[in-house]
């Protein structure tokens, strides 16, 4: 054995008898857990001892994959809300100029009602306790920071590619999409009848045609 490797710490295994024997994956099953437990209980009153039992694995074991309540929480908003996001804006970035990202869209957001609806209730909790908590708004406010940055940079990218006249302020555009985004969501989980599904696109398609039709009515 070199010396790197005896130097090397050893990962301790914190899972459970039961859990090591199913051999499964510590921090997916942690986040499967966390997602039960905060669906029937809500954030607040949700505790990490119940998420680390309801998956089969010690306490240790969630302070060895997060460093908190608050972090297992936001990766899973990062892992089922955001990075379904961020793969729907590198195809608008990178889809050619013929294809219809509105259907695209809306089919996104029809998927994402139907599979994670759970996990889209907790964003919206999350949105509600962001207002009074002060350490939770911050966390908000980086996470939105970072959405609208991205789509930004997505939107900038379509709008070349239409050859479009760019937008002069990208962050606003991508900061009040999401905002639509958010309600449409918040409505469809109330009222699942109330707004049609291809709402989303048919208002992204709007804010594209009316971009570009003030920009000519500028020029």
């Amino acid at each position: 054995m070199s010396t790197a490797n005896r130097s090397r710490p050893r990962r301790v295994d914190r899972r459970t008898r039961a859990a090591r024997a199913e051999q499964r994956d510590g921090r997916a099953a942690l986040l499967e857990a966390a997602l039960e437990v905060f669906a029937d209980r809500g954030y607040r009153d949700a505790s990490v001892d119940e998420i680390a039992e309801r998956a089969g694995y010690s306490k240790g074991a969630i302070y060895f994959h997060f460093s908190a309540k608050e972090d297992l929480f936001f990766a899973l908003l990062e892992e089922r809300i955001d990075a379904p996001l961020y793969t729907g804006l590198e195809l608008l970035a990178t889809g050619p100029p013929e294809q219809d990202m509105s259907v695209e869209a809306s089919r996104q957001f029809t998927e994402m009602l139907l599979k994670q609806r759970e996990v889209l209730l907790l964003d919206q909790e999350f949105r509600s306790l962001a207002l009074r908590d002060r350490r939770l708004r911050r966390r908000y406010v980086e996470r939105q920071r970072r959405r609208r940055s991205v789509m930004a940079d997505a939107l900038r990218a379509r709008l070349e590619h239409l050859g479009a006249p760019p937008s002069e302020n990208p962050e606003r555009m991508a900061g009040t999409i999401l905002a639509l985004i958010g309600g449409l969501y918040e409505e469809k989980l109330i009222d699942p009848d109330g707004l049609p599904d291809d709402s989303l696109g048919e208002i992204l398609a709007l804010s594209f045609a009316g971009h570009v039709a003030r920009a000519g009515v500028r020029a």
